[in-house]
């Protein structure tokens, strides 16, 4: 067994079929309810200006042209600062092999999003977890870190807008004091900003944009569809070529990348992401109406700007592994520990509330509060034990 395979038996592997058979707070996954909303297009159209010739072929290794020059348009960027990859999670990988050596250090904030630390440590890295405020990761604590790396540190990997898991928005001047310390050291600056259009409380944020010494990744996952298995990645012409080069397979479908173009030529997309900041919206506000109610965390969380989850701490000296371990075997509720996400979570869980609806929201909720009050009792049974022994 490669060194490789032996780090990926630390992390589950993704089971959507097996998740709908559980109430699953686990998985940032989008609402299927939004799916028949979206007007999809047809795959082998035409319309867009793709050949028929081309469609049910193999593509170039950056992704098929027109989508490339239809994104670089979307961003003011041009078509050789676009690759196109089979999700936000097949761009982190190709970023993974083309910057980090075993040993090699990977910085991120406490706590970070579970995919990309298990992307990163699969492929040898030192994950460094740093300290993050409401405004973003702590300047001081970064450059000591790098220090400390020693010339190790290659890449630093953020969701700025909007943090999974704790959904704050980072704003731009701050990213752009943060790259201009990760560029004095010459690590790269990777944005994931899968959720960067679906803001749930104002306007769009202003991001930081690709180029340089920054890396933007996106995603249609959240916005349309992940079953597209669309990603993208933006950055300079020398570091799309490198990823070009690290790719061993045929290109994203030019099928469903024509799907895409078509979503990006029409107005139904836009439209479909208005609805979704409403939709989703919609379900953060009830989760936290439920949560204020429960007794398993403590009230006084962050309601999230964006993103699909809550990052609540639990109470009376409950750790997130109990808590998984009790719910899953009492009810079947699906929760990852928290300190999965970094050293800070050990008395926090992820509360994903995109994919539920409302009924099994409710539900799952009070099968967590019921799991929290059993450990509790056995913890107050054995203190009484103690105490009369």
């Amino acid at each position: 067994m490669s060194t490789r395979s032996r780090a990926s038996l630390s992390y589950g592997v993704f089971n959507y079929t097996a998740g709908k058979e559980s109430i699953n707070f686990a998985y940032g996954l989008p609402d299927p309810v939004t799916f028949a909303r979206l007007k999809w297009p047809v795959p082998m159209t035409v319309e867009t200006g793709v050949s028929i010739s081309d469609l049910p072929q193999y593509t170039d290794a950056y992704g098929l042209p027109e989508l490339r020059e239809q994104l670089g348009h979307r961003y003011g960027m041009m078509r050789n600062n676009v690759i196109l990859t089979n999700g936000a999670s097949q761009a982190l990988q190709l970023l993974a092999d083309a910057f980090i050596d075993p040993g090699d250090v990977v910085l991120t904030e406490d706590p970070s999003y579970l995919g990309a630390l298990r992307i990163f440590s699969i492929a040898g890295a030192t994950v460094v977890h740093v300290g993050m405020s409401r405004a973003g990761i702590d300047l001081d604590q970064l450059e000591r870190a790098l220090l400390q790396a020693n010339g190790r540190a290659k890449v630093y990997y953020t969701t700025p807008a909007f943090h999974n898991p704790t959904g704050r928005h980072f704003e731009r001047s701050h990213m752009a004091e943060v790259d201009a310390l990760l560029s004095r050291y010459g690590v790269r600056l990777v944005q994931d900003l899968v959720y960067s259009e679906l803001p749930y409380d104002g306007t769009f944020p202003e991001i930081l944009q690709a180029g340089g010494n920054v890396i933007n990744v996106h995603s249609f996952s959240k916005i349309s569809g992940p079953g597209l298995r669309v990603g993208w990645v933006l950055a300079e012409p020398e570091i799309i070529n490198r990823l070009a080069h690290l790719k061993c397979d045929g290109g994203v479908s030019p099928i469903v990348s024509n799907m895409a173009l078509a979503l990006l030529q029409s107005s139904s997309l836009d439209a479909h992401v208005d609805y979704l900041r409403s939709h989703y919206r919609s379900k953060r506000d009830a989760m936290h109406g439920l949560l204020q109610a429960c007794r398993f965390c403590i009230p006084n969380y962050e309601v999230p700007s964006g993103g699909f989850s809550l990052w609540v701490s639990l109470a009376e000296g409950i750790d997130s592994a109990e808590l998984v371990g009790e719910v899953c075997r009492r009810h079947n509720v699906k929760l990852v520990e928290g300190d999965r996400h970094g050293p800070s979570g050990v008395a926090r869980v992820r509360l994903c509330f995109s994919y539920l609806q409302p009924n099994l929201i409710e539900r799952g909720l009070a099968q967590i509060d019921d799991a929290h009050a059993s450990l509790l009792a056995t913890k107050r049974v054995k203190r009484h034990g103690l105490k009369t022994a």
